[in-house]
């Protein structure tokens, strides 16, 4: 009997033990696991835990071995912030590796990477190297951009006809457009034509709402740019054409003495001056793009009904249906603006590309020697949605980034559209609410109550 007892026992702590040897020999396989590959599954409507579509797009077209050293301090929040950041794009892109060094620890490393300071990221690849800091989504991602296109791209920005800044603080200017470019390669210059030519080295060139005309020699400047291969922006606000009327009809792009009125705009607590556009073309820059933009005070850029058989035209950017392009101009000063029959009625275009060919005069052209020679004209009838005041509203930074990124021949960089936080109130009545308020209250509370109730009951001493 003691025998079989004592074979019992024991046969109940060997299972026991096996048991254990089972689940913490899983443990650690899992643990092992988990440190050499990442996984993650981001269960937020908006995919709040998920890289952004930008930096989706960029490590797409990461095709060769790019390593990062992350020089935190073991141990410190930036250093788990670090490592699991990193691991996502890891985790996105298989050509990217990446190591967590601890600079007090292997300070000949550190020095050797001229690493000063804590929370320094170090990327290598393509031949190339960058430092960035501080450690957040935004700066790797410029950094790997850096790596991709070690190209300067030039962007020479038209001033002396009271265009908006390329520089400065104010709402108007368009410094943080500016800024934004700078970080992935852009380097922006002023020019002014009646003192030089658009040089050789321009991958772009932008006039940002002129408010005199230009004379008829920037003109000629212009139109000679533009059909030797080059890429050009116009951005012009209401009643303003810069003198660019002829200019631009050459290209077939029309433009008329309008402002357009979107009701949308007050739907979304903007003015009635404040164009919603919510339809896009089907173009490059726009494709699988369907952010809202907002406008201010835009005027209607459209392409001609003229057949123009060596361009190929597309309106970019339209408003919505019940938008008007407001003619009368004295009606609209007093305050009096309504749909007439003069009016044309929505949606309206903004913004208009032109595109052709043209033999190149200049061999030493940036685009002749990239073997490149179509021309590339974007028309907005708007500047105030690049300044600084309205860029970050909607998706009017993206717009505009894509725009750039295409003309520049930077295609692969171009942004589409990114996931929006939803927010989704819980709306109750009175029934519902009711029912909440019982079952929270009541109903749970009791039922803990007599389930202690009956634990009481049968355990107390009898």
């Amino acid at each position: 009997m003691l025998k079989k007892f004592f074979t019992s026992r024991f046969q109940e702590s060997s299972n026991l033990a096996v048991a254990l040897l089972v689940v913490l020999s899983l443990a650690v396989l899992l643990t092992l696991l988990a440190d050499r590959y990442y996984l993650r599954w981001d269960l937020t409507a908006a995919g709040r835990h998920t890289l952004s579509e930008k930096t989706l797009t960029v490590l797409q077209n990461i095709t060769a071995p790019v390593h990062i050293k992350a020089f935190v301090r073991e141990g410190e929040p930036e250093a788990d912030n670090a490592q699991e950041l990193l691991a996502s794009y890891r985790y996105q892109c298989p050509q990217i590796d990446f190591e967590l060094i601890d600079p007090d620890r292997r300070p000949a490393l550190a020095g050797q990477y001229h690493v000063k300071e804590l929370n320094t990221l170090v990327l290598e690849g393509f031949g190339r190297q960058q430092s960035i800091k501080p450690i957040n989504e935004e700066n790797i991602t410029t950094g790997l951009i850096r790596l991709l296109e070690n190209e300067v791209k030039h962007i020479y920005w038209i001033f002396g006809h009271g265009e908006r800044s390329l520089a400065g603080t104010e709402l108007t200017s368009c410094s943080r457009l500016t800024g934004k470019l700078s970080l992935e390669n852009f380097a922006f210059h002023e020019l002014n034509l009646m003192q030089k030519d658009v040089p050789n080295d321009a991958s772009l060139v932008i006039l940002a709402g002129p408010v005199i005309p230009l004379f008829s020699e920037e003109i000629a400047g212009l139109r000679n740019y533009l059909y030797r291969g080059g890429r050009l922006i116009i951005l012009l606000d209401p009643l303003k054409d810069g003198g660019l009327k002829g200019f631009l009809g050459e290209q077939g792009i029309v433009i008329a003495a309008d402002i357009v009125i979107d009701k949308l705009s007050k739907a979304v607590g903007g003015d009635y001056l404040l164009p919603v556009v919510n339809q896009y073309g089907p173009h490059a820059i726009t494709k699988d793009f369907r952010l809202a933009c907002l406008f201010a005070e835009a005027r209607s850029i459209e392409k001609s009904q003229e057949n123009k058989p060596d361009r190929t035209l597309t309106n970019l950017a339209l408003t919505s249906p019940g938008s008007w392009a407001e003619t009368d101009m004295d009606a609209f000063k007093q305050g009096k603006a309504g749909l007439e029959q003069n009016d044309r009625i929505g949606p309206i275009s903004l913004a208009v590309i032109a595109e052709f060919e043209f033999p190149l005069n200049n061999p030493q052209t940036p685009a002749a020697s990239a073997g490149v020679n179509k021309s590339k004209l974007v028309v907005f009838g708007d500047a105030d949605f690049i300044s600084n005041k309205y860029l970050e509203t909607a998706g009017n930074s993206d717009l505009m980034t894509n725009t750039i990124n295409y003309l520049v021949e930077r295609g692969r960089l171009i942004i589409i559209e990114k996931k929006q936080a939803i927010a989704k109130p819980a709306l109750l009545n009175g029934k519902q609410l009711l029912i909440l308020f019982f079952i929270s209250v009541i109903l749970i509370p009791l039922i803990v109550l007599v389930i202690g109730i009956v634990v009481w009951r049968k355990r107390r001493p009898r």
